[in-house]
């Protein structure tokens, strides 16, 4: 029976480019070609101590058998040998002989082997040039020659092998044109996971790492290889859901290089007929659960919900939802689900919503793993990808921190008496003026409950001010295109502010002071397109500086920014973590410079501090939980409590929630809110809150045989909400039954915010952190003297030689100090230094001149080294070292040697020692011809060295 071959040629998902060099075999050539075909099909090649649950299809060389007899490969799928490979070298003709040793070999496999089948039912010979096939259990002996190998899929089909996970392929190799080692190392652990019959884990990878990515890879290969049918990947966003549904729709590391979605159907949840009709189906949590429950809700809610959340989360605790009992979609409905961003709280609101496709395989994506998140996902780590691996491999960029002080920020302020202030309400939005009594706030109240634009406008200007000087003082100075810069502000309000001062600052620098239209644009709930405003941001040239709360806070990929501007502090690591990563992703320096046209590349991102958020310790959450690990209860809001109060829950917990939320009012509403709602109520929030608790007092008492006891409160007990309970409801009266008391308790519990007309303050620090500096400096010189022996620069200046240090070792110097690090450009290790030693034995670098000179590492290794107590550049009084060596000269210059001396020192001070044919390369032939005519041919080269050396070396150790 001749078996028709149905496969296809694999050209873009597996390796063709790894060969396992056989160096003692005849047939070596034979089976670099064979290697590369079963890689081609999906067969992972390895040595038997190599062979382990990991690998999903393989090929094991030289496969142990029976009577120590050896196969040349033993293919195996789902942990099970599946057929024999046998090869031979290119001119053997596969005769008769070939094949029936091949049989033998799969009659012959050792009891310890697990099989599908005894005798293997596939044998294979080929040559490198010919590939034969044979079904062992068909009574035919003709082989079939096939134009490429079986995949693992394919030969699962062919055996009937009912196992879930056999067809698994191996992985795309790691590479430019597949996957990241990280994500390699990621999916092979969710497999693994998967085939162990675990049903959850957890991917850490670093921001920058391709999260999504990996789901898209680790998704391709459960829907063409398992039993999987539906998957749904959850987004924290809408525009993190188009963005995750451009990556799916873009993806190509398929059998045949095909996109994905022309392989299966893709689609953002909107109706359960796109659902229905989807293999991978892209929601949040919030839009999964309308279309669940039938449910509308409209496009924008997830947005606003989730920076509201962010902005009153404390204040405003979120009630846990509810399912009804009629649900538009089966529990089973899809068979994996993917969290992306799975450190978000969508465990605590909405974890039924997640509990209820509970057959379902979860695997949670996210760069900050939480203690909540690992307890949902089980503990179980397939992989732990951390920035500082990302770093180090290259994949992401390091940050560097500019620190901003104002008096204001670092100590807060006053409002003086009688100062106008414009009040807004958090809660309506409205603003009346108001004179205020005299009164401070602290520094934790600023741009909270109390703006002062002065101190807004104090921080934008240190930042532009720093621009093209502390940041990028390499850079034209053109102000159009500043690095793209983010800042983050603590409200919506806030973010308004910002962007009004940005605007007042920068406008001096455009003509007429008019600043460009989109050159700061506020991106948040309610900016409008958050979607179109991101990827204007990205991609636009003149939209510079984007201003937000959360919404940028995760998962946003924006390559191009550049500058990250905190003006807002955050307690939590992993926010923290996610919004400084926001910086971190490389971009190629074409890319860059599309959007950016000033600048040269990016090998690091700035994080500027304006309020202190690199300078503490940020908080783990940890994993909250009641009885037996479960999340607490949740509790209701101050507005949902009044609801439940009117409507007759009046029980003691509810009662004592109530005092708690007024209490706090009390304490932190302004006096004259708190005096107005008094007369509002008729009783002052004092005595409401004081004739409540007393009420709630449980009563002490004395049992019969005298040990005292602890009563119920003095209220009649709360047994069902149908009954009157009329002294409990007459004791919170005067604010349930006067809607205008409980509108305005409603407006002192959200707060207010008093901007200051105009407010002041001054700056008192920009620069970089000491700290940063110091652990820079010290893994600087690490190196440095790890390397004193093995570099020619360096090993030259160690020593103290009195030979010329050329361009080619400065380059070469230069080359290995950025493989080293990124971050070991000249600029940088000069900041560092003057920033750790704060004294005068670092010299700034001022001008262009001074700050591009290759011979700056020249003068850093002497100081490292301890050869010179001071940083100098090379370029500084370069002139009088001139002057010193023609003063030195036995023999008087000529004015046409000294000027044509002259020039070349100067280049020699900015690049290194030369020869005449590096001048006539560089300056031109005039002058290489000069030096050939004043000083004769043969003198030239030893001008050219004493020059060097003089210049380089003795002017500047003694300067």
């Amino acid at each position: 029976m001749i078996i028709t071959v149905t496969g296809v040629i694999m050209v873009s998902y597996f390796d063709e480019s790894s060969k396992d060099q056989r160096q003692s075999k005849p047939e070596e050539k034979a089976r670099i070609k064979i290697d590369e075909m079963l890689k081609r099909a999906g067969w992972d090649v390895i040595s038997r101590n190599e062979y382990s649950d990991m690998n999903n299809a393989c090929a094991v060389t030289e496969g142990l058998l029976k009577g120590n007899l050896e196969a040349d490969y033993v293919l195996f799928v789902g942990g099970k040998a599946v057929g024999i490979l046998e090869a031979k070298r290119a001119e053997n003709k596969l005769d008769t002989a070939v094949a029936e040793q091949a049989q033998g070999y799969s009659a012959g496999v050792p009891e310890w082997y697990q099989t599908w089948q005894k005798p293997l039912p596939f044998v294979f010979l080929s040559n490198g040039e010919i590939l034969l096939f044979r079904d062992m259990r068909q009574e035919e002996v003709t082989y079939t020659r096939l134009p490429q190998m079986y995949t693992p899929k394919e030969l699962v089909t062919m055996a009937d092998i009912d196992a879930e996970y056999a067809a698994l392929p191996a992985l795309p190799p790691v590479g430019e044109k597949g996957l990241r080692q990280c994500q390699y190392d990621a999916i092979h652990s969710i497999e693994l996971s998967f085939k162990q019959g675990k049903n959850k884990a957890l991917i850490s990878l670093a921001t920058g790492a391709g999260k999504t990515f990996t789901a898209c890879t680790l998704t391709y290969r459960q829907l063409t290889y398992t039993r999987v049918r539906r998957v749904l990947f959850l987004v924290d966003r809408n525009n993190l859901g188009r963005q995750a549904e451009g990556e799916f729709c873009q993806y190509r590391l398929t059998e045949n290089g095909d996109v994905f979605n022309s392989l299966y159907a893709v689609c953002r949840l909107k109706t359960l007929e796109e659902a229905r009709s989807a293999q991978v189906v892209v929601s949040t949590i919030q839009r999964l659960f309308s279309v669940l429950t039938g449910q509308p809700l409209f496009a924008d809610d997830e947005e606003e919900e989730a920076e509201q959340a962010a902005l009153f989360g404390d204040d405003e605790p979120e009630e846990e939802v509810e399912l009804p009992d009629e649900l538009f979609l089966p529990p089973d409905f899809f068979d994996l689900i993917i969290v992306d961003e799975c450190h978000r709280s969508i465990y605590g609101k909405w974890q039924r919503v997640l509990n209820y496709f509970r057959s379902a395989k979860m695997v949670g994506l996210t760069a900050t793993p939480t203690p909540e998140a690992e307890a949902f996902f089980d503990r179980n780590f397939a992989s732990n990808y951390t920035f500082e691996d990302s770093v180090r491999d290259g994949v992401n960029v390091p940050p560097r921190i500019y620190r901003i002080k104002t008096k204001v920020t670092e100590s807060g302020g006053q409002i003086r008496s009688g100062e106008k202030v414009n009040k807004k309400s958090k809660l309506t939005g409205a603003v009346r003026e108001v004179k205020e009594e005299e009164q401070k706030y602290t520094s934790t109240q600023l741009d909270r409950s109390v703006i002062n634009k002065e101190q807004i406008r104090t921080v934008v200007q240190a930042f532009k001010d720093s621009i093209y000087t502390a940041l990028y003082p390499d850079r034209y100075p053109d102000w159009h295109f500043i690095p793209k810069t983010l800042f983050f502000a603590k409200s919506d309000s806030h973010a308004d502010h910002i962007i009004e001062q940005i605007k007042k600052v920068f406008a001096v620098e455009f003509p007429e002071e008019k600043i460009p239209d989109h050159f700061v644009t506020k991106i948040t709930y309610s900016a409008g397109n958050t979607n179109e405003l991101i990827r204007d941001f990205r991609n636009k040239k003149e939209f510079r500086i984007a201003v937000t709360v959360t919404l940028v806070a995760t998962g946003t990929d924006v390559k191009p920014l550049e500058c990250v501007v905190f003006m807002r502090d955050v307690a939590s690591a992993v926010l923290y973590t996610q919004m400084k990563g926001r910086g971190c992703r490389r971009i190629g320096d074409d890319i860059l410079q599309s959007v950016t046209p000033n600048a040269a590349g990016k090998d690091c991102f700035y994080i500027i501090d304006a309020v202190g958020v690199t300078e503490h310790e940020h908080m783990i959450p940890g994993v909250e939980g009641g009885e037996g690990g479960q999340p607490p209860q949740p509790v209701p809001s101050l507005q949902r409590l009044l609801e439940l109060l009117a409507h007759g829950n009046v029980g003691d917990d509810a009662l004592m929630l109530l005092a708690g939320y007024l209490a706090k009012c009390l304490n932190k509403g302004d006096e004259s809110d708190v005096r107005e709602w008094g007369e509002i109520a008729g009783i002052s929030l004092k005595d409401f809150v004081g004739r409540l608790t007393e009420a709630l007092q449980p009563d002490s008492c004395v049992s019969a045989d005298g040990r005292p006891e602890t009563a119920s409160n003095s209220l009649p007990p709360y047994t069902d909400i149908n009954e009157p309970n009329t002294e409990r409801k007459v004791l919170i009266s005067e604010l349930i039954n006067n809607p205008s008391a409980r509108q305005k308790i409603l407006e002192i519990n959200a707060g207010f915010i008093k901007i200051l007309l105009p407010g002041e303050d001054e700056l008192t620090y920009t620069g970089f952190g000491k700290e940063e500096a110091q652990t820079y400096i010290e893994a600087f010189e690490t190196y440095m003297k790890d390397h004193k022996d093995d570099v020619e620069a360096l090993r030259i200046i160690y020593n103290e030689e009195k030979i010329p240090i050329t361009r080619a070792m400065l380059e070469d110097l230069q080359t290995k100090l950025l493989k080293a690090d990124a971050m070991y450009k000249p600029q940088y290790i000069w900041q560092n230094y003057k920033i750790f030693k704060a004294d005068n034995s670092v010299v700034p670098l001022e001008s262009k001149d001074e700050r591009e000179a290759l011979t700056n590492l020249i003068q850093i290794a002497r100081y490292v080294y301890g050869k010179t107590g001071t940083l100098v550049s090379p370029v500084r009084g370069y002139k009088q070292g001139f002057n010193l060596y023609a003063g030195q000269q036995q023999r008087p210059l000529t004015e046409e040697q000294r000027q044509l001396l002259e020039v070349i020192a100067r280049y020699i001070v900015q690049n290194g020692a030369v020869t005449n044919t590096e001048i006539f390369d560089n300056l031109g032939s005039s002058y290489a011809m000069g030096l050939v005519q004043t000083f004769k041919r043969e003198n030239v080269d030893t001008e050219l060295r004493k020059l060097s050396v003089f210049i380089l070396t003795d002017y500047t150790k003694v300067s």
